[in-house]
């Protein structure tokens, strides 16, 4: 793959055309969804494409179980274990490609902020994120998290329909 890569590369230096993004490092965020699936299927896919590393990550969303009163040690322990389950996923998909995935599971009440602070930290340059489709109203009142990754990080982002 990284022969393929950099002949790619040294074709396109040679024949005067652009080479395209050089990312080397790409996080993925994923819930366990069917939407965060398919965005882990689009991070695989580009990590193994461009040689990159890939880091699937999951953040336990602490406000969520903040409200579940006092269930929230149990809704910790349960959103944590859904976290594992999801990165593993990303995992196992990245291994049937021979790809370098490392899996990350934290906590945080803004799951946004922590993506794009575990992006920053790292030097990530491309966010690869699911989108559930909401309508206007849905955005308007709770927002979404993927478009505030979109807003707030200083890297590309891919927004995964």
């Amino acid at each position: 793959m990284v022969e393929h890569r950099e002949r790619s590369t040294q074709v396109a230096a040679s024949e005067g055309t652009r080479a395209g993004p050089n990312y080397q490092k790409i996080l993925v965020g994923t819930d366990g969804s069917a939407c965060s699936l398919r965005a882990g299927k689009h991070a695989v896919y580009l990590a193994g494409r461009l040689g990159a590393e890939l880091i699937a990550l999951n953040v336990v969303n602490m406000d969520w179980a903040y409200h579940t009163g006092i269930h929230y040690g149990e809704a910790i322990a349960e959103l944590e274990k859904s976290g594992q389950t999801a990165t593993e996923t990303i995992e196992a998909l990245a291994s049937k490609d021979g790809i370098r995935c490392e899996r990350r599971v934290i906590k945080g009440y803004k799951p946004h902020q922590a993506i794009v602070e575990v992006a920053e930290r790292e030097g990530v340059d491309c966010i690869v994120v699911g989108a559930i489709g909401k309508g206007a109203f849905e955005r308007v009142m709770i927002g979404s998290e993927s478009e505030k990754v979109v807003r707030f990080a200083k890297c590309s982002v891919l927004l995964i329909h």
